[in-house]
């Protein structure tokens, strides 16, 4: 049995809530009312944390079709703000740009589909994102079965996969 989650007025309020932020972001830094170090340190938090917690934490909720397409284009925005703009000299570090992180988000949707369809194709059966809470062995509430070493594998896979190519210039 394929659980997939309904799109919930929480969902309709944290993209929202999201894309306020951001925008809030980019007004903070064209009008310079903040300094412009905030800026820096808020873009790295928004790009790593939103990745991550979209593909650990919010992961059951991209089996809902209109959720995925919603976060994909969300990804999509951020992924062509980054390839503008990672060349400023103001965002430039000797490391690469400080709008790296967020190609976090399309990165962790994408790959969390890739995943998950490859998962399927191997197992015949629904990927569950291990999370902190989660151990192999014990049953998944959602899915009715237990959680497996491949889903651990999987999921590790698919967060290191995240990290990596977010951090990457």
């Amino acid at each position: 049995m394929k659980y997939v989650p309904d799109l919930k007025t929480f969902d309709v309020v944290l993209i929202f809530l999201y894309i306020i932020w951001c925008v809030g972001l980019t007004i903070g830094y064209k009008s310079d009312y903040f300094e412009f170090q905030f800026i820096k340190k808020a873009i790295g938090l928004t790009g790593f944390g939103s990745a991550l917690l979209i593909y650990g934490i919010y992961s059951k909720k991209l089996r809902n079709n209109k959720i995925f397409i919603v976060w994909l284009v969300i990804g999509l925005v951020q992924f062509i703000i980054y390839i503008l703009y990672s060349d400023l000299p103001e965002f430039s570090t000797p490391k690469g740009s400080v709008l790296s992180p967020i190609k976090g988000l399309l990165i962790a949707v994408v790959v969390y589909r890739g995943i998950r369809h490859l998962y399927y194709k191997i197992f015949r059966r629904e990927l569950i994102i291990t999370d902190r809470g989660d151990f192999v062995g014990e049953r998944s509430f959602d899915e009715q079965r237990t959680i497996g070493k491949s889903d651990f594998i999987f999921s590790i896979l698919g967060g290191l996969i995240i990290i990596f190519a977010t951090i990457l210039p």
